[in-house]
C-alpha cells in the first residue's frame, strides 16, 4: 500500500468516525437523577443541543411520550432531538416508570396528578425549574408536546402552569380533566363526554383563579380514524381552549389539503390581535399516531413505528414552525383579490439550482409560470389555495406554508 492510499483510507475512516460520533451525540439523552422534589416519581432525561451557547438564552421543548413508550423511543420516532441539534434548542423528556403504570402511561386520568402542584404535574414542573436553573433557558420560549397520554398530560401542564409555556402541540389528546378514574376517562376518550365551551373553560380557570395572563397557544392534531382517542376529543379540546382564550369556536381560516397533503385540513382560530391562538389539524386516514416523513432530505424526519405513520408530512418540523422555533417558509402575495383580478403574482425566496412546482385553484389562468420562484395568475371567481414545492438537484422537496387567497365579495 502506498503512503498516498494509506493516507486516503485513514482520512476516510476518520471522517466515518466523526460522522458516527456526531450521529450518536445527536441521539444521546442524559439522565438527571436529582432535579427536585419528585412527587410523581418520574424519570428525567434531557437532550443538550450539539452547539449549545451557554451565554445566550435558548428555547426548550418538553416532549411527553405515549403509553408503551419511553423517552428514547419518542425521541427517535418524533425527531425532536435531531431538530434541537439543527436549530439550537433544548429538549426535555420526562419519563414514566413501570412501577407507577405498567403501560408507562402518564396519569392524566387521576385528580392526584392533574390538580396543580400535585403528583406527576409537579414533578414535570420541577424538571423545568431545574433546566432553567442549570442551563440558559429562555423562559419566554418554553414549549410542550406529546402523543396520547403524553398529549393529555401536556394539556394538564398548560392548564396548571399557563405562565410557563408559550405554546403546546397535542397529538391525539383530550380536554383538561376529561375524566377522573379509568371508566370516566375511557368514556371521554370514546367521545362520550361533550360539554359547552364555557363549562370546559371553567374547569381550566379553576386551577388558577387569580391568573390574569394569556393562556398558551394550543395546536391540535387529531386523526379521524383514531381507534384509541375518538376524533370528538379534538373538537372538545378546541372548545375548551378557544374559551380560555376568549375567542369563537368558528375558525378564522380553514385550509383543505394543507401543504399539498390531501388528508390534512388546517383550521386556525385567531384572537382579537389576529394572532393564531388555536390551530386544529384534522387528519383523514390517520389512526393513533404521529405524522412522519422518513427520508434523508433536510425537511424530512421521524421514523415509522407502531405510533407513527408516514403521511409525507414531518409533523415535528411543522410544529416547530407553528411554535416559532424555526422561521416558517412563507409564500408572499395577496391574501385577498377581486373577482377576475389580473396579474396576481406570488413569490418565494429563490434558491440556486432549484425548480419550483406551483399549484393553484382551477379557476385561475396562468400568465407566467416557468418553474421559477414566482408565478403570475389571472384569478377566477372563487377563493382557493396557493402551494409551491421547491425541488433541488437531488429531488428533495421543501414545502412552503399554504397561502389561502380569499375573493372580495365571494360567498
Amino acid at each position: 500500500m502506498t503512503s498516498t492510499s494509506f493516507l486516503r483510507k485513514t482520512i476516510s475512516l476518520f471522517i466515518i468516525f466523526l460522522l458516527f460520533v456526531s450521529f450518536s451525540s445527536a441521539q444521546k439523552l442524559t439522565r438527571v437523577r436529582h432535579f427536585g422534589k419528585n412527587k410523581g416519581h418520574l424519570k428525567m432525561y434531557v437532550h443538550l443541543p450539539a452547539a449549545a451557547d451557554k451565554t445566550k438564552p435558548m428555547p426548550m421543548v418538553v416532549v411527553l411520550h405515549g403509553c408503551l413508550q419511553c423517552a428514547r423511543k419518542v425521541s427517535e420516532q418524533s425527531g425532536w432531538s435531531k431538530l434541537g441539534d439543527e436549530n439550537n434548542f433544548y429538549v426535555l423528556y420526562p419519563q414514566q416508570r413501570r412501577i407507577n403504570n405498567p403501560m408507562r402511561c402518564f396519569k392524566f386520568y387521576k385528580r392526584r396528578h392533574t390538580n396543580k402542584n400535585r403528583g406527576e404535574n409537579y414533578s414535570i414542573a420541577k424538571m423545568i425549574e431545574y433546566m432553567k436553573a442549570n442551563y440558559t433557558i429562555d423562559s419566554k420560549q418554553v414549549y410542550i408536546t406529546g402523543l396520547s397520554a403524553g398529549a393529555a398530560m401536556s394539556v394538564v401542564m398548560m392548564a396548571d402552569y399557563p405562565e410557563t409555556f408559550n405554546s403546546g402541540a397535542i397529538f391525539a389528546g383530550g380536554a383538561y380533566k376529561i375524566g377522573n378514574g379509568y371508566i370516566a376517562t375511557a368514556m371521554g376518550l370514546l367521545g362520550w363526554r361533550v360539554k359547552s365551551a364555557e363549562k370546559w373553560g371553567k374547569i381550566v380557570r379553576k386551577q388558577n383563579p387569580d391568573f390574569k395572563g394569556e393562556y398558551p397557544q394550543l395546536i391540535i392534531y387529531q386523526g379521524n380514524n383514531d381507534w384509541v382517542v375518538n376524533k370528538r376529543n379534538g373538537v372538545e379540546l378546541m372548545k375548551q381552549w378557544t374559551n380560555v382564550r376568549h375567542i369563537s369556536t368558528t375558525p378564522s381560516e380553514t385550509i383543505e389539503g394543507f401543504v399539498n397533503v390531501n388528508d390534512i385540513q388546517r383550521n386556525v382560530y385567531r384572537d382579537a390581535n389576529k394572532k393564531d391562538a388555536v390551530i386544529y389539524y384534522k387528519i383523514n386516514k390517520l389512526s393513533h399516531a404521529l405524522l412522519v416523513d422518513p427520508g434523508t432530505c433536510p425537511t424530512q424526519g421521524g421514523k415509522r413505528g407502531f405510533f407513527s405513520k408516514d403521511k409525507n408530512y414531518f409533523s415535528t418540523l411543522w410544529t416547530a414552525y407553528d411554535f416559532g422555533l424555526i422561521p416558517t417558509p412563507l409564500i408572499i402575495g395577496k391574501t385577498e383579490v377581486n373577482k377576475q383580478e389580473q396579474n396576481v403574482t406570488f413569490t418565494v425566496p429563490s434558491t440556486p439550482n432549484c425548480k419550483y412546482e406551483w399549484t393553484y385553484p382551477s379557476g385561475c389562468t396562468v400568465v407566467k409560470n416557468d418553474f421559477s420562484n414566482s408565478i403570475t395568475l389571472n384569478w377566477g371567481d372563487a377563493p382557493g389555495n396557493i402551494n409551491v414545492s421547491e425541488v433541488d438537484f437531488s429531488n428533495c422537496k421543501k414545502q412552503f406554508k399554504t397561502l389561502l387567497v380569499n375573493v372580495i365579495g365571494a360567498k
